[in-house]
């Protein structure tokens, strides 16, 4: 009898679980509230166990393909801009370089960040959910950790603690990632980084 109510409570709570997913993919990033529409969230593709633990490991003269996503319904009259960061020990452009698909080396600019664009013109762009990557190439330097984060690893509070902001009614944390006239980009608190190792 036990098994069977314990059945059946694992099952309750799967369905739920689903509803409200999917619930929450219409509401948060639906076109149907004027106040969130240009509102967008940028994070890592692999969510992991939702603690910002996905790591990875890339061997000398290697390059890692990392897939990031970045959440939007419909298309707009404008594209939107989002950044990432690195913060290591190691020394960007001698240990390691982050490049595009064709393996040329991208620039950060004044505030360390490195920008990817995100279309979202064009009568086709329909799709919620779209994917690309960060390409993260290991320069046969020195081995180590490399973190990559969609919020500034400058941008701490007095704890070392990444500045975070509770603007929304759902109780979901998101830390602003490029906040403008035109658009939001925010990032979900639950994969804001990954670790990259260099062996």
């Amino acid at each position: 009898m036990k098994k069977i109510i314990y059945q059946i409570a694992c099952m309750l709570s799967i369905v739920t679980f689903v509803m409200s997913m999917s619930s929450c993919s219409d509401d948060a990033w639906g076109n149907d509230n004027p106040e969130t529409e240009n509102v967008f969230y940028f994070g890592f593709q692999d969510w992991g166990r939702l603690n910002n633990g996905v790591t990875y490991t890339v061997t000398q003269g290697e390059t890692l393909d990392i897939p990031v996503q970045f959440w939007c319904a419909g298309s707009r009259s404008f594209d939107a801009e989002a950044f990432y960061y690195v913060d290591s020990s190691l020394t960007l452009g001698t240990d390691f370089q982050i490049v595009d698909a064709n393996g040329n080396a991208l620039q950060q600019d004044a505030k360390g960040a490195f920008t990817m664009k995100w279309q979202l013109t064009g009568s086709d762009v329909t799709d919620n959910h779209r994917i690309q990557s960060i390409y993260f190439k290991a320069l046969n330097g020195a081995k180590g950790d490399v973190t990559v984060s969609t919020y500034d690893p400058k941008d701490v509070d007095a704890d070392g603690k990444v500045r975070i902001s509770n603007g929304s009614t759902d109780g979901v944390i998101y830390t602003p990632n490029n906040i403008n006239s035109q658009y939001e980009v925010h990032c979900f608190t639950q994969n804001y980084k990954v670790k990259v190792t260099i062996k």
